[in-house]
């Protein structure tokens, strides 16, 4: 009976994001055999070539947070301000790690000049934001914020969090809202949000 292999598929993945997130593109797969402690040519005995190692190491299996996945279920539960807060902070968490994934796989694209992934069908985000859609209609319906497109709601707040996370992890400079704790922006981004712009004690601008 063969004696089953002594490192796993994922072993060598985790290496292998490692040296790619340190190293970019170019790294080698001896320095990926390195990190792994396995000959490269396991390395290609399992992925056939560097480019297949390059897509199975950026594509891990990371599942969406379950404070953003849930929300709909927390339509009329607790405030509207604090189911978002949490969803949001848990999303932020989840964005650091999954972002610069998607920054390598971009950097790497399939024939079509898409990720692969988004070859496939797949779409990034697209469970996070129906949550979010799904969640503010609920909410909608039953009279805790104001009629509005949901839809809309979710790609303002789902984009307010990316910018931040991009600058966390860009290091961009100028931008003092970026510096701030997760908690503390979520909090600030989210009473712009609900409460909008305008001077307090002035109505509320049309439509």
């Amino acid at each position: 009976m063969a004696r089953p292999p002594s490192i796993r598929d994922e072993d060598i993945l985790g290496a292998a994001r490692e040296v790619f997130l340190a190293q970019g593109v170019r790294a080698t797969t001896a320095a990926v055999a390195e990190r792994a402690r396995v000959s490269e040519g396991i390395i290609f005995r399992r992925f056939k070539t560097k480019e297949g190692l390059f897509r199975a190491a950026l594509q891990p299996e990371l599942e969406e947070p379950l404070e953003v996945v849930e929300l709909p279920s927390r339509v009329g539960q607790g405030t509207v301000v604090d189911n978002l807060h949490d969803a949001c902070v848990a999303l932020i968490g989840f964005l650091k790690v999954r972002v610069p994934y998607m920054m390598m796989a971009w950097s790497n694209p399939g024939p079509s000049g898409l990720p692969v992934a988004v070859e496939r069908g797949e779409h990034p985000g697209s469970k996070v934001s129906q949550a979010v859609t799904d969640y503010i209609q609920g909410e909608v319906e039953r009279g805790r914020v104001r009629p509005m497109d949901p839809a809309l709601f979710a790609h303002a707040l789902i984009g307010g969090v990316m910018n931040y996370v991009m600058g966390q992890i860009l290091r961009l400079p100028g931008a003092e809202a970026r510096t701030r704790s997760a908690p503390v922006f979520v909090r600030q981004f989210l009473d712009l949000l609900m409460n909008g712009a305008h001077p307090p004690g002035s109505p509320a601008p049309p439509g």
